[in-house]
């Protein structure tokens, strides 16, 4: 069988880079392929891998042609991939230079129809184009000149790493597979690849990170996608532990995104249809400013909010289920409906990212009563109805955040941490739990420089601060990959682990190892999210050493313990005496005794510290 010809199979024998790169066919014309002329590619070709003899490079290449109509034609398709290729925010003007026949090659023709030789003054060889800048308006840098032509750019592994794991917690942009055909500009792909970028191992995330700053600051663009770069950046310079350039860059997003409307409930639907995913993503992208606008100040201990004192015209999100296109988009509810539905007379199922705004408003809420110089009794007492009443109303299928398949609803989870981490912020300051190195960053906990007034008695303060951090464990034991989660579960979860080590320290050794078991749960989810997030290895090196400094006496009183304390070694029979014991009636073993193995005393078993149940109203989650 002789092997097919490249004639016969029509294809190139060459084929450039960005069509192998997208696995398309190639008809390998030069200088530049009819595809890479058409979308202002920059074509080039590689020599091929390829065995067998091979042409010289110069019989490769087509001949030069010295006829003028196709050498024009070649300078037009080079000025129009030179103007593709212009970055926004300059303006050019060009002048084609043609090649002229000497006056001794032309043929015989009329004077008034000979073209007459134009002297050359401008010391641009003839043929070429000629481009000369008029005006630079907001002249980008260097930087952003060569950013459009990074390989990184166009690395779809860091868009596919975003969408797994970045996007899952801040759900604004259109789903992944809409992405390609949403179209979205070079300044917004940028900064999703820049998020994105750190969950690959062994990525320069910080020259990425310095190109997309350069793109943004320069890049006059005013519209909702410049909103949602900016805010997509704050989210990932905050979880980079750059805190006040994460607040810097979230007031340049919140000033656009007013000053474009976006806080009116029109502002959606002139987009698009109120039922389409553009109009839905509009939605999601005003009220992911207001969340992200309080989980900012909480750590900063600040009360300065940009949203959330703004009125909720915005019609809420609808459930993830829909978002992704699983069923429709149905027509949005309003805020309004979502706080009736406590006096409705059926119960109305709301979707979790609705449930998770109102946990962040809770949140807010004491924020804001920490920082008081003066309040009543009541406001506090009122917050704290708040935070009991949000957990009494959440329907039954809102109350896991877990399927039985396994399934994580992430808007869900959020709430639940955001609520245990209100509790916490609340309780704290008025318990007697202290920190164990309070010299140390003291961002991850709440102190307070005054008396604050006080419904309940210090020791009950501390018993909900500590239940408010077992919930917040327990979460996590079920969902340990942080790096799924949205990056501002890391100051709840270093909380909730020094909240376990104030109360280790403060209650006796018989429950010293319950306390462990959930610090070094929190320690050890820290350590693997710090690989990724810079703040989380603020909150792991702090919680690490305020447990190296607090632990270290109850551990060794505790290492030295007998074995016998935690096993009851004495109470195991032997091979010899198990085969002389007389068999159990088998109603022993229908009670769920088992002849194997021995009853399991009490002291093997973490004890509790008190009775939760008296002091929260949230069922323990299902794990079996």
């Amino acid at each position: 069988m002789t092997p097919r010809s490249t004639k016969q199979s029509g294809l190139a024998s060459l084929a450039c880079t960005e069509c192998r790169k997208q696995h398309l066919k190639c008809d390998a014309l030069k200088p530049s392929c009819s595809r890479c002329l058409q979308n202002g590619e920059y074509c080039q070709y590689l020599p091929s891998r390829r065995g067998g003899r091979r042409k010289t490079r110069d019989a490769n290449r087509r001949a030069p042609s010295n006829h003028p109509d196709e050498l024009n034609v070649s300078m037009l398709h080079a000025s129009v991939m030179l103007m593709k290729s212009i970055p926004i925010g300059y303006h050019y003007q060009a002048s084609l230079v043609l090649p002229i026949t000497a006056p001794e090659q032309q043929p015989n023709t009329p004077d008034s129809t000979s073209p007459q030789r134009i002297p050359d003054n401008t010391g641009i060889p003839a043929g070429q184009v000629s481009w000369s800048l008029i005006t630079p308006r907001n002249p980008p840098s260097q930087e952003h000149l060569q950013s459009s032509h990074d390989p990184w750019f166009y690395d779809d592994r860091f868009l596919r790493l975003f969408y797994e794991n970045f996007h899952v917690a801040h759900p604004i942009l259109v789903p992944s597979a809409a992405y390609h055909d949403r179209q979205y500009p070079e300044f917004l792909q940028l900064v999703v690849n820049f998020a994105g970028s750190h969950y690959a191992s062994s990525s320069p995330t910080q020259q990425y990170k310095d190109k997309t700053i350069a793109e943004l600051t320069c890049n006059p663009t005013r519209s909702s996608c410049m909103v949602q770069a900016w805010l997509i950046y704050s989210i990932t310079i905050y979880a980079r532990g750059e805190w006040q350039e994460a607040q810097n860059a979230f007031s340049h997003g919140v000033e656009l995104a007013l000053e474009l409307g976006m806080n009116r409930r029109e502002f959606a639907n002139s987009i698009q249809p109120e039922n389409s995913i553009e109009a839905e993503s509009m939605r999601r992208t005003w009220w992911e400013l207001y969340i992200t606008d309080i989980l900012l100040a909480a750590p900063f201990k600040g009360n300065t909010f940009l949203c959330s004192t703004m009125a909720p015209e915005v019609g809420l999100p609808c459930e993830e289920l829909a978002y992704t296109g699983a069923c429709e988009i149905p027509a949005p509810r309003k805020i309004l409906d979502f706080k009736r539905r406590i006096f409705a007379p059926e119960e109305t199922v709301f979707s979790s990212f609705s449930y998770r705004i109102e946990a962040t408003t809770i949140l807010c809420r004491a924020l804001v009563l920490n920082k008081l110089r003066d309040h009543h009794r009541d406001h506090l007492q009122a917050v704290e109805n708040a935070l009991v009443s949000w957990v009494n109303h959440l329907p039954p299928k809102k109350l896991d955040f877990v399927d039985s398949y396994g399934n994580i609803d992430e808007m869900m989870f959020q709430a639940h941490i955001t609520i245990s981490y209100a509790t916490m912020l609340l309780h704290l300051p008025r318990s007697d739990l202290q920190p164990v190195l309070p010299q140390a960053d003291d961002r991850f906990w709440p102190l307070a420089a005054r008396s604050l007034a006080s419904t309940l008695n210090r020791p009950i303060h501390s018993i909900k601060a500590t239940e408010a951090s077992r919930r917040i464990s327990d979460a996590i034991s079920l969902c340990p990959n942080i790096i799924k989660h949205t990056p501002f579960v890391i100051p709840a979860l270093a909380l909730c682990g020094m909240t376990q080590l104030a109360t280790a320290i403060k209650h006796t050794e018989e429950c010293f190892d319950h306390h462990y078991n959930r610090v070094t749960l929190v320690l050890g989810c820290l350590k693997s999210t710090k690989r990724i997030w810079n703040l989380a290895d603020a909150a792991y090196t702090h919680l690490r050493v305020s447990a190296a400094d607090g632990l270290s006496d109850s551990m060794e009183r505790w290492s030295t313990e007998p074995l016998r304390k935690f096993f009851p070694i004495d109470s195991t029979p032997s091979n010899t005496e198990r085969n002389h014991q007389p068999a159990r009636p088998t109603s022993a073993i229908s009670e769920g005794q088992d002849m194997l193995f021995p009853p399991i005393v009490p002291a093997f078993v973490d004890p509790t510290c008190y009775n939760d149940s008296f002091f929260t109203s949230i069922p323990d989650f299902d794990i079996s």
